[in-house]
């Protein structure tokens, strides 16, 4: 069943339908959203640093660019929606990177709102407006059948699904996700790589992938 778009609004670039919503930002999220937001807070943990200057896309609410600047970061954000009042509002598939430039930048679950063909095209313009790390989250295409999780005094916690492939999208504003066709975590890597970042980390938390590159030369220094 496909997941419902409430506000829903839309725009059209090169004959191409990119839908969005303000009105979630104002509902209460769910413990399951907060627990994503500790996760993307626990990647940018001593890799983002007070003075940085962090691009945002994506903001959502505006849990991230809020936790950053408390500490003395410097956060622009950019949204397709101005409902979600980002510092630009822009379609990144629009966006000429070459007048921006930034030591970081986040998309967390963005990439897919747009056709993986588009995100191709404008991964090097965007990497080349990149001095230091790309962190992203994805979504898998995935059914959770079972999920479990407990913390035991001798080893810690521990937690562990059983998942079985979709191979269908329920979002109506997805175009695409992680094992859905040809959209593998290898070729992400791989096209991150040809341009010369680095997976540094992954993690797979609520059938979401996070993935964080680094620039290669920014590494050898």
């Amino acid at each position: 069943m496909k997941k419902k778009i409430l506000d829903r609004k839309q725009e059209t670039v090169d004959g191409v339908i990119y839908q969005y919503s303000t009105d979630w930002i104002h509902q209460l999220e769910s413990e399951e959203h907060w627990r994503l937001y500790w996760r993307q807070a626990k990647l940018l943990h001593n890799m983002v640093r007070p003075g940085d200057r962090v691009l945002e896309i994506g903001p959502g609410a505006g849990f991230m660019a809020n936790y950053l600047r408390s500490r003395d970061v410097t956060v622009v954000t950019m949204d397709i929606d101005p409902g979600k009042k980002p510092d630009i509002v822009a379609n990144i598939v629009t966006v000429d990177w070459s007048r921006h430039q930034f030591d970081h930048i986040l998309a967390f679950e963005v990439f897919e709102h747009i056709p993986f063909a588009k995100f191709s095209q404008l991964l090097p313009g965007m990497l080349a407006a990149c001095g230091k790390t790309l962190t992203m989250s994805v979504p898998m295409n995935e059914y959770v059948l079972c999920r479990v999780e407990f913390r035991l005094p001798a080893i810690g916690r521990r937690k562990f699904e059983i998942t079985v492939p979709k191979f269908h999208i329920d979002e109506e504003n997805h175009f695409w996700e992680i094992g859905m066709g040809q959209t593998s975590e290898k070729k992400i890597v791989s096209m991150f790589h040809s341009h010369s970042f680095a997976l540094i980390r992954k993690k797979r938390v609520f059938s979401r992938l996070f993935l964080q590159f680094e620039k290669i030369e920014a590494r050898e220094r």
